[in-house]
């Protein structure tokens, strides 16, 4: 049964953890961790609406991307039908799945007129996952110490920043994609995989995502108000 299958890192996978009768690699445990702890603190801190939008949203995209390896790898699927519940759809597996479940958001944020509110809940979601499962990855695997005090520095800093923006409202989501992006940019200078690895990747897709959310809310907005 074929087992090639790319991780989500931020630095080379080196350790595995037993869990039960299955080992699983320290990226899936910062992937889940990243989601539990982001749901979490949303419920906590903007309430269960929000937090189960943000929930809906981390769970379509596992969803997605778990049964992507029926395209990704069709024909170990078609041999081992029971692959479906260890494997997944790597590296194009993961862009369709946060692509679909993308597009996706952008039409629930046009359907449901979302305010400024819905756009800084999805925009700190996203940024606490990414952060979650950076610092855990970090103390999860062996690197050099610089890149790991670097990376966890940098995200935890942005997080704070982000979410002080937010209470002081004094930026868009938009301005903070952009900080985001360069963050992860000089982070990512360092880290194994460069600028290709998958979670930089990500991080510009989900910047994609909050400034159409930004941008549709704000269309909504001003065609209301032609309306009136």
């Amino acid at each position: 049964m074929s087992t090639n299958r790319k991780e989500f890192v931020v630095m080379p996978v080196t350790q595995y953890y037993p869990i039960g009768s299955i080992t699983v690699s320290s990226s899936w445990l910062a992937f889940i961790i990243g989601f539990v702890i982001t749901y979490l603190f949303i419920r906590i801190y903007f309430g269960k609406t929000h937090s189960d939008r943000v929930g809906n949203l981390f769970f379509n995209v596992i969803i997605i991307w778990k049964l992507s390896v029926i395209l990704t790898d069709f024909s170990t699927v078609v041999a081992y039908p029971m692959s479906i519940l260890y494997f997944h759809g790597g590296k194009i597996g993961w862009l369709l799945a946060i692509s679909v479940v993308g597009l996706l958001t952008l039409r629930q944020a046009y359907r449901e007129k979302w305010q400024r509110i819905d756009q800084w809940t999805l925009l700190l979601a996203l940024i606490s996952w990414q952060t979650t499962y950076q610092v855990v990855m970090v103390f999860l695997n062996e690197g050099s110490v610089v890149v790991k005090i670097g990376t966890v520095v940098a995200f935890v800093v942005f997080t704070l920043l982000a979410i002080w923006s937010y209470r002081k409202s004094i930026n868009k989501t938009s301005e903070l994609v952009g900080i985001w992006v360069a963050v992860h940019f000089m982070v990512a200078a360092f880290q194994s995989g460069g600028m290709l690895q998958l979670a930089f990747i990500t991080t510009i897709v989900m910047g994609s995502l909050i400034v159409g959310v930004e941008y549709i809310s704000a269309e909504r907005t001003s065609r209301k108000e032609e309306v009136q």
